[in-house]
């Protein structure tokens, strides 16, 4: 049995990066194609594998240059040969998907539909982008259902991913969780007086109100990560909150373990950075809406048997999150329990999951 790989893009560090590698690890033997790579750029375990990019690699070197290449990266990615294979697993928020598969079977892992196309308006704010984006956001919306319903079967990362790939595509799917990595994710270090934010600073990801809610507090808040709204971030921070930029993760396992808690603020439809938290021993502050309610247990759940590992707050606002800020004791939370619970989406289980997944449809493709 031949497999490929593929994955929209490895100029970046994010959760499905994490879990593409993961999808390298369990599968070794297959073979790798994404539209570009920049081993400066993403996770060090990429360096282990080879790579097969296309043309635009020598364009595509950062995650801004990839979302400006967004178009004509579908129709670069339809260009893959992939004819040999018999079974093509891509890894996809945007243009993974749209690589052909004549001959075997294409089962795509899909984190979301793409943002940039089903979430415009808050994808892209009041941006030139979304300028652009709106005049061809009907054609490139009809292309992008297209390609969906040429993938055999679909994977989703959560219900609500779910929800979604049937909202948009029209298309049902099964779930099998995104893990973290626990043997990298641990206790590390003793507790500190300050908070922490790890996120891309994009827009979208809504950092905007929890620095508004710090400069309230006057806090002390640590922000991991670099984005294109990093500029404006920092200019609206007053000096009770740093930036740190990318750490590598040990360091990342540190700065979790140190932290009261991690500030978590979008919307999504999963979320590894609370798990992370947690596996590191510390509980969570974020928005009680979304995927995220599939993963974290809130403190007052009325569960007995429920410990939990977060609080949530129900509005992207600055005043919704300090309330939350001014009422979070971290006596209210075990450090043994939030370990126990992140413990229950290890990488191991992920990889066996889908590897079965994988093994049925072989079966099913040769009875």
């Amino acid at each position: 049995m031949k497999i490929a790989l593929v994955h929209d893009h490895l100029v970046g560090k994010g959760g499905a990066e994490r879990v593409f590698q993961y999808l390298c690890e369990e599968f070794s033997d297959a073979d790798i194609y994404t539209v570009a790579y920049n081993p400066k750029g993403t996770y060090d375990a990429f360096l282990n594998f080879k790579i097969h990019t296309t043309w635009l690699n020598k364009f595509v070197q950062s995650m801004e240059s990839f979302r400006w290449s967004f178009p004509i990266a579908t129709y670069v990615m339809q260009a893959i040969d992939l004819k040999d294979y018999d079974i093509v697993l891509s890894s996809s928020t945007t243009v993974a998907k749209y690589v052909k598969i004549p001959n075997g079977i294409h089962i795509c892992y899909c984190y979301m539909p793409a943002r940039a196309l089903w979430q415009s308006e808050s994808y892209f704010g009041e941006s030139i982008k979304g300028k652009i984006m709106k005049i061809f956001l009907s054609y490139f919306k009809k292309r992008d259902f297209n390609a969906a319903q040429k993938v055999d079967e679909f994977i989703a990362i959560s219900n609500m991913t779910k929800e979604y790939i049937y909202s948009f595509y029209k298309r049902e799917s099964q779930v099998i969780y995104s893990p973290i990595d626990l043997t990298k994710f641990s206790p590390k270090g003793t507790k500190k007086n300050h908070f922490l934010i790890v996120s891309r600073l994009e827009r979208w990801k809504k950092i905007d109100f929890a620095i508004e809610a710090f400069n309230k507090l006057g806090l002390l808040l640590r922000i991991i990560g670099t984005g294109t709204d990093e500029m404006r971030l920092k200019e609206m921070s007053k000096s009770n909150i740093s930036f740190i930029g990318l750490v590598n993760d040990e360091e990342l396992a540190k700065e979790y373990s140190e932290a009261s808690a991690v500030i978590f603020t979008p919307f999504l439809e999963y979320g590894l950075i609370p798990l992370e938290a947690n596996a590191c021993g510390t509980p969570v502050i974020c928005l009680g809406k979304g995927g995220i309610i599939e993963t974290m247990i809130p403190l007052n759940n009325n569960d007995k048997n429920k410990k939990p590992t977060a609080v949530f707050f129900y509005e992207q606002t600055a005043d919704a999150l300090t309330e939350s800020i001014r009422n979070f004791d971290p006596a209210d939370f075990n450090a043994t329990d939030l370990v126990k619970h992140a413990s229950e989406w290890g990488v191991p289980v992920f990889k066996a999951n889908i590897r079965n997944y994988i093994n049925t449809k072989v079966k099913k493709l040769h009875t």
